[in-house]
């Protein structure tokens, strides 16, 4: 009798890791490391890939320089993208009153690798996501129409950028946040 009891002690110590729900029910991981509902959120990389390269193409057009992808900025601008779609809005700011500044002092170690931020947004419906081309090319062509968004895109004095692109259903949402590297003394 003892020995079954000690190995079913064993058998349960064993097992007690994989029977813990995730950190929040309902939420799963993803690659980035933000946090997507199992409500059917998507991230299209390839979509992502595509404004990046319209995006250092048009800044290239201009006589600047290409932005560098990073992963920090990613991370951030995907936080900001999945946050619009599972609470249904579209803003820089969320519906408790955080805006991109407030989503770099959650993040200190990419806060603190910048000497400034800017963030671009876009909202759509019923679009076909499938053809990466053709919407990544409406999503940085309405950018490059708007005069506050075309200044981000053109500005000189960012090198970084951070692209996400959320979808469920038939609604994305896109967030591409800008950084200036600091400069070390």
């Amino acid at each position: 009798m003892r020995s079954i009891l000690k190995w079913a002690l064993i058998a349960a110590l064993l097992l007690a890791p994989s029977l813990q729900p995730p950190l929040v029910w309902g939420q799963l991981r993803t690659r980035s490391g933000s946090l997507a509902r199992k409500s059917q959120i998507k991230h299209p990389r390839e979509l992502e890939r595509r404004i990046l390269l319209l995006t250092n193409e048009a800044r290239r057009q201009h006589g600047l320089p290409a932005l560098e992808p990073d992963d920090g900025l990613a991370a951030l601008a995907r936080q900001h993208s999945d946050d619009m779609i599972q609470r249904d809005y579209f803003s820089h700011t969320s519906p408790d009153g955080k805006d991109m500044k407030d989503r770099l002092m959650d993040a200190p170690a990419v806060a603190r690798s910048l000497s400034r931020a800017g963030e671009n947004i876009y909202g759509g419906r019923g679009q076909d996501f499938s053809d990466t081309k053709t919407i990544a090319r409406v999503i940085v062509d309405g950018w490059m129409t708007s005069p506050g968004h075309r200044a981000n895109i053109l500005n000189p004095d960012y090198s970084l950028l951070g692209v996400a692109v959320s979808t469920k259903g038939n609604e994305i949402r896109a967030t591409q946040d800008f950084g200036a590297r600091r400069k070390s003394f």
